[in-house]
C-alpha cells in the first residue's frame, strides 16, 4: 500500500512550486482585476461626461480612451501613487498609528492630541497684536546679547 501512495505523490510537484503557482495565480488575477476595473471605471467616466458636460458646459463629447485618460489624470493629480497613508485608521508605517500617538511621538503632542490640534490657532493673530511682537523682539535682543559675548 505504502509503495502504491509513494507512486502517486511522484506525479506532483513540491509543495515549494504550489506556492510559487499560486503567487503567480493570485498576481495575475491582481492586475487583471485592476485592468478591468481602470476600463469600467473609464466607461463610467465616458458615460457622465457625454451626459453632463456638453449639456452643462458646452464641452465636446469623448471617447473612450479620452475619459479613460481623464481618470489616470485624476488619479496622478488627486490620489497620487505609491502606498497611501492616513484615513480612518491612520498611519500604518511600522507599529506606529496617528490615532494613538498622533504625528510627533511624546512631549506636548499629548495636549494638542486632546485638545485639538489646531483649536488653539483662532487667537494666534490677537496673541501677536498684544504680546508676540514684544516677546519676539525681547528674544532678538537675548539673541544679539549672547552672540556679542
Amino acid at each position: 500500500m505504502e509503495n502504491n501512495f509513494e507512486h502517486h505523490m511522484a506525479h506532483f510537484p513540491p509543495p515549494r512550486a504550489f506556492a510559487v503557482l499560486r503567487i503567480l495565480g493570485l498576481v495575475f488575477a491582481g492586475v487583471t482585476f485592476a485592468v478591468l476595473f481602470a476600463l469600467l471605471f473609464g466607461w463610467l467616466v465616458l458615460l457622465l461626461w457625454n451626459w453632463l458636460m456638453p449639456a452643462l458646459f458646452g464641452l465636446k463629447v469623448i471617447t473612450f480612451w479620452q475619459a479613460f485618460g481623464i481618470v489616470l489624470l485624476a488619479k496622478l493629480l488627486f490620489g497620487g501613487v505609491g502606498p497611501h497613508y492616513g484615513g480612518r485608521h491612520g498611519w500604518r508605517h511600522g507599529k506606529r498609528h496617528w490615532h494613538q500617538h498622533g504625528p510627533f511621538p511624546g512631549g506636548e503632542n499629548e495636549d494638542y492630541r486632546m485638545r485639538g490640534l489646531y483649536r488653539n490657532w483662532s487667537y494666534y493673530d490677537q496673541f501677536w497684536k498684544d504680546e508676540g511682537k514684544a516677546a519676539f523682539e525681547a528674544y532678538i535682543g537675548r539673541m544679539q546679547q549672547k552672540q556679542g559675548n
